[in-house]
């Protein structure tokens, strides 16, 4: 017996030795998605997908000794991507390693989790309080020429065509954060900073082609960390925005699909039909519906399909990697009733359940409040669908600013628009968090609208600043920053002093031009005082019907009481301040806190033609 057992040890190594051993590839995987991840995330399964020559063909594993299982294994109809989905429940920051398996066949896929960052998931979004300044970043300034032109990539910089790059960064924007800070700014919102390496149209970024890469010609991944950090510094939130309803077609995997149902897919192609009310149309034909969900945005905007789960998860995923690395305060929804609605919910909902004090603005450019409001978060829609967008943005109010105060006062026209418009407030699940503007990067400037004169642009301004919800300024408005009318390229100008070679810096306030400093110092004015006025921002408003080119509201928050008057006639104006009595104001001290001038509110006040006059009255109670 122990003659034969040393003969079976003698012929076991030998078995052993001649069996083929394990080749180690190191080719089959070109690309890993997400590159990292963070453990001890909220949502514990993680999604990453792997792409290389036939590599859906590999059997996956994970040893046991990580603390990470492999959930489930995804493979498409295209057999170059392999899908993981993770458990990393019980995983402590550290690398894993990933065995890709086929035959005698093995590769080795090195995974890090990294530590997050102390209270991250906690942090606190963008609120009622906060004024946002929005830039798109190739108009802002130029702080590092030398991305100007990056090898690989379509467009470079032409300076003399607006159609074009113009050269703008991250670092440009880091160089002049002092100046948003010295506006009363408190919330940086920019348009797409992701790769967009489109051929003709890339300056406008929303049209990815690489959704866990900044643009090269704006930075590095490190420079987007850098600018959220500085913003911090500053007083100032950031708020990324996104564009999850669609994708550039030269995005890296285009000419590999993951999945034939990746993109919607159409014979010919087919242009979505813009048509927004169809999404919540009670009547709406379902062909008509499917244009505006699965229609493409343009040529060179291909329209995602949200309802395969892999993208689905893909995308989300991307964002909350953005949130995570960075430390951002917030996103806004670019384009959000385009998605399929339950779609582009579940993935507002993916994101606030890792960051459930986070806030995110969507884009819904509807036309009525009543559509604005079914957007809403918490509003009580008869169909029970929740957008799980905290904040959205009122268009209509744009409007009316257009209109408002360069017609004649009229049953429906001239202020009136404003208290009819608010007056509808009731719609709203949060009145307070409502995004007004003049004006985006989308639309005709302001200054267009009232004929580039100083006195009614500065009312839009203040009013803008005063009113219910929060306002945003687009890059420029603090100086009425010249645009054309009914041109996209139009309201996209270089900010002055942004490039070297321009020979006016409006950045330096010292030497500004008269308009500039008045325009600058006076929003400037007023959005310090907004910030330490918790009437402005928290208040409730308190209105009374326009008469005779009059239209006067308060802002009221505990003792404190911000009354706005609004004259829009040409003349100053008495106002007979008894109509107003309910406020209890006669005889109280009152402030102008643009002019700084100190009066008592008598029976009958003047007020200034073409202003909107913003009083803090003291000793309320």
């Amino acid at each position: 017996m122990k003659r034969l057992l040393l003969i079976v040890l003698a012929i076991v190594p030998a078995l052993v030795f001649a069996m083929p051993r394990p080749k180690i590839v190191k080719s089959v995987c070109d690309r890993v998605e997400p590159e990292f991840w963070w453990a001890e995330m909220n949502n514990s399964t993680l999604q990453i997908m792997l792409h290389g020559e036939n590599i859906g063909r590999y059997m996956p594993s994970i040893n046991p000794k990580y603390n990470v299982k492999i959930s489930s294994v995804e493979r498409t109809d295209n057999p170059n991507y392999l899908f993981l989905y993770v458990d990393i429940t019980d995983a402590k920051p550290g690398v894993f390693q990933i065995d890709l398996r086929y035959t005698s066949r093995v590769y080795h896929i090195n995974y890090e989790l990294k530590q997050r960052k102390t209270g991250s998931r906690d942090r606190k979004g963008f609120d009622e309080t906060d004024v946002f300044y929005l830039i798109m970043p190739d108009r802002f300034a130029n702080g590092n020429p030398d991305n100007d032109s990056i090898e690989g990539f379509a467009q470079g910089v032409e300076l003399d065509n607006l159609h074009k790059r113009q050269g703008g960064d991250i670092q440009g924007i880091i160089n002049h954060l002092d100046y948003l800070q010295k506006l009363g700014i408190t919330t940086l919102w920019t348009t797409p900073i992701l790769e967009d390496n489109d051929i003709n149209y890339s300056y406008h970024h929303y049209s990815t082609t690489n959704f866990y890469k900044v643009d090269a010609r704006f930075g590095t991944n490190d420079d987007f960390c850098r600018l959220v950090d500085e913003c911090h510094k500053h007083g100032i939130k950031y708020v990324m925005d996104i564009v999850p309803n669609h994708v550039n077609p030269r995005h890296w995997w285009n000419n590999d699909l993951p999945s034939s149902d990746w993109y919607h897919q159409w014979s010919n192609f087919t242009r979505t039909n813009y048509q927004i009310s169809t999404a919540t149309d009670p009547h709406a034909s379902e062909a008509d519906k499917k244009l505006l969900q699965n229609g493409w945005f343009d040529t060179n905007m291909a329209d995602l399909n949200l309802d395969n789960k892999l993208l689905f998860d893909y995308i989300s995923q991307s964002y909350i990697y953005w949130a995570e690395l960075t430390g951002l305060d917030g996103f806004r929804v670019d384009t959000y009733p385009y998605n399929n609605l339950n779609n582009a919910a579940r993935m507002m909902k993916t994101i606030r359940d890792e960051y459930p004090n986070i806030n995110i603005v969507g884009e819904c450019w509807v036309k009525s409040v009543s559509e604005n409001a079914y957007y809403q978060s918490g509003n009580n829609n008869r169909d029970g669908f929740d957008s799980q967008l905290p904040t959205v943005m009122d268009f209509m109010l744009k409007d009316y600013f257009e209109l408002s105060f360069v017609e004649k006062e009229g049953w429906n026209t001239g202020l009136v628009r404003f208290y009819s418009h608010f007056a509808q407030d009731f719609a709203y699940s949060n009145p307070s968090y409502i995004m007004n503007m003049l004006n985006n990067h989308d639309m005709s400037r302001y200054s267009n609208a009232v004929g580039r004169d100083p006195k009614l642009f500065k009312m839009g301004l203040a009013m803008l600043a005063v009113v219910r919800g929060f306002p945003q300024y687009y890059y420029g408005d603090e100086i009425m920053l010249f645009g054309e009318a009914d041109s996209y390229e139009g309201c996209r100008h270089r900010f002055p002093g942004g490039w070297k070679s321009d020979t006016y810096n409006a950045f330096d306030l010292e030497n500004q031009n008269a308009q500039d400093k008045d325009i600058f110092n006076y929003l400037s004015t007023i959005l310090n005082y907004r910030k330490n006025s918790s009437a402005l921002t928290k208040g409730k408003m308190i209105q009374f019907i326009p008469r005779d080119g009059i239209y006067l509201f308060f802002r009221i928050a505990d003792d404190d009481m911000v009354m706005v008057v609004v004259n829009n006639n040409n003349d100053d104006t008495n106002v007979d301040m008894t109509r107003f009595n309910e406020m209890d104001i006669i005889g109280k001290t009152a402030k102008n806190i643009v002019t700084n001038k100190i009066f008592k509110l008598e029976n009958n006040v003047v007020f200034p033609a073409k202003t909107v006059s913003i009083i803090e009255i003291s000793n309320i109670k």
